[in-house]
């Protein structure tokens, strides 16, 4: 489905360092798959976000944290909600029996 598409043209963005075009891409994936009742791609859809989240894509990361954050306080909320979208990957992964895609969330 047209889902599997959006997860793939992240894949791509993410590699030319077009980060934000890859979350919209990924977001629109997840809706998707939602939508279409694919769980498979939900997975997938989630390991990429967490992906991203964890610098993949470098269009954004220089940029500055919102007025008044620290870079630390900016640092330790990229990587829980990164630990939490692989928590959900994993889980779900597990549930449907993808075993490469849970060995890649828990890795």
């Amino acid at each position: 489905g047209v889902q599997w598409v959006d997860v793939r043209l992240a894949q791509l963005l993410l590699q030319f360092g077009h980060r934000e075009q890859a979350l919209a891409a990924l977001h629109e994936a997840l809706r998707l798959a939602q939508q279409n009742d694919d769980p498979a791609c939900l997975a997938h859809a989630l390991l990429w976000l967490a992906h991203a989240h964890d610098g993949c894509g470098a269009d954004v990361w220089g940029r500055l944290s919102p007025a008044g954050e620290r870079e630390g306080e900016a640092a330790e909320r990229r990587e829980s909600a990164q630990a939490a979208l692989l928590e959900r990957c994993l889980s779900r992964a597990q549930e449907l029996g993808l075993r490469d895609l849970a060995a890649l969330a828990s890795a």
